[in-house]
């Protein structure tokens, strides 16, 4: 991967090799046996594409200027000393915690939000019509809620790789179904304003990792499905 700055009016091409971080955040890991219900909250994944500054340095000579540039141009997070490529985040609900509770995927994901309500009735659907057999059996729901890839990175099929690996390497015993809602949404990586608009554009781009369309509702928002072994980039 190339980061490209403008340093003293020549272009400065920097070769880096990102490495990914992996972040996970839930109250259990294990199913709670007591006073467990809808309102219980998932599990949150978090994987990130980066380069660190260290790494840059080693690349070539990190001056004042060169670091300010760098920063100006992508994304830097201070605290961690990195420049984020991209990022995705994922919320998990193992199928076994539903089991326990006796009740539906709908019921469980409407105490979160719309969006969630939305992939609960899908969710209940495939299971009530045995769409993909026991796909949940001995997984779980994820819900992708947000793919970002930094501007300067687009057209590289990052966000598909970066879904392909998460969901091949770094999930532990990663089974069941992936959803997704492909709809416009403003990058939290890039200081620009600018939104990718078109949901259709965006559903495209999905279906070339595994990713079906199943809901024709709203044009601006189309809920996506894929089962996790079908998740493999085409092209």
């Amino acid at each position: 991967m190339i980061l490209e700055i403008s340093v003293d009016e020549r272009v400065l091409k920097i070769d880096v090799s990102p490495k990914m971080v992996y972040e996970s955040n839930g109250t259990l890991y294990e199913f709670p046996h007591s006073e467990f219900n809808e309102e219980y909250p998932p599990i949150y994944h978090t994987i990130s594409v980066v380069v660190s500054m260290e790494q840059i340095d080693m690349e070539c000579t990190l001056t004042q200027e060169v670091e300010n540039q760098l920063k100006e141009k992508y994304y830097f997070e201070e605290n961690e000393g990195q420049i984020v490529v991209a990022r995705l985040e994922i919320t998990e609900f193992p199928n076994e915690w539903k089991e326990e509770m006796g009740d539906s995927w709908f019921c469980w994901l409407d105490a979160l939000d719309g969006d969630y309500a939305v992939i609960g009735e899908r969710a209940d659907r495939i299971v009530n019509e045995d769409i993909y057999g026991e796909a949940f059996e001995y997984g779980s729901l994820y819900y992708i809620q947000r793919l970002d890839v930094h501007p300067e990175f687009s057209g590289q099929e990052v966000g598909l790789k970066l879904i392909q690996h998460t969901f091949k390497y770094m999930l532990r015993n990663a089974n069941g179904i992936v959803f997704l809602i492909a709809k416009p949404m403003k990058s939290k990586l890039s200081k620009k304003s600018n939104v990718f608009k078109s949901s259709s554009r965006l559903s495209n781009y999905y279906k070339r990792c595994g990713f079906k369309r199943i809901r024709n509702g709203s044009a601006k928002s189309i809920v996506m499905e894929a089962c996790v072994e079908e998740l493999y980039l085409d092209c």
